[in-house]
């Protein structure tokens, strides 16, 4: 191959990442999906289940921090998750999405609920883009394999590896991509705080005999 067909060869192949990354269609059997196990494939038609990656916060008031956290490392385990973040006060864990609401109606009952929200963003479209440019990217890999196979001078092979090493580069971080928005959606990312309930003195425990007091004397009245 002359070094005229090299340099040409290489633009043109640029030019189909492009169009490839940016046309619509089905994914090929035998595709990227097949490395993203069950959550992809639930993502992998129209009609199917959109993927949410869910966020959860939950603060609760308790008797014991200790016997809290202890509780919640527990049940943790139990549901097949795993702590992120752990402070005095606070526990951040991923959790199976379909143990998720279970898991936060025990943190529920742990003490006071004092805040709680939930969130969810669907990513089912980024995912999808993303498994269709990463099918492109491996395609281009393929075909630059090919022009190296037939490069005849050390100027073209180094004008091609360095293509090859750029198209790798960006499949690695595809990949990485792809295996992120799998654990977003596959695992809830929950945040339980828990502050100590605060105890009345002495002066608290009188007025609030106080309170019950009058409010029995209105009640009778």
């Amino acid at each position: 191959m002359t070094r005229a067909a090299i340099m040409i060869g290489v633009p043109l192949l640029l030019l189909l990442i492009l169009s490839s990354c940016g046309s619509a269609g089905a994914v090929p059997a035998n595709s990227a999906y097949e490395m993203s196990g069950d959550v992809s494939r639930a993502a992998g038609g129209e009609n199917d289940d959109r993927m949410i990656a869910y966020t959860a916060h939950i603060q609760v008031s308790v008797n014991n921090v200790g016997e809290t956290r202890r509780i919640l490392a527990e049940q943790i385990e139990k549901f097949n998750g795993y702590i992120t973040r752990e402070s005095d006060n606070q526990i951040t864990a991923r959790v199976p999405a379909e143990n998720m609401d279970e898991f936060l109606n025990i943190a529920r009952m742990l003490g006071k609920v004092d805040s709680e929200s939930k969130t969810g963003v669907d990513i089912t479209d980024q995912y999808r883009d993303n498994i269709i440019r990463l099918e492109s990217l491996r395609n281009i890999r393929v075909r630059y394999m090919e022009l190296l196979q037939r490069a005849d001078n050390v100027s073209e092979i180094l004008s091609i590896e360095k293509e090859l090493e750029r198209v790798n580069t960006e499949i690695e971080i595809m990949e990485g991509r792809i295996q992120r928005a799998q654990m977003s959606a596959a695992y809830s990312n929950i945040t339980v705080r828990y502050n100590e309930r605060v105890k009345p003195g002495p002066l608290g425990l009188i007025f609030y005999g106080l309170y019950l007091g009058l409010k029995w004397l209105f009640v009778w009245d």
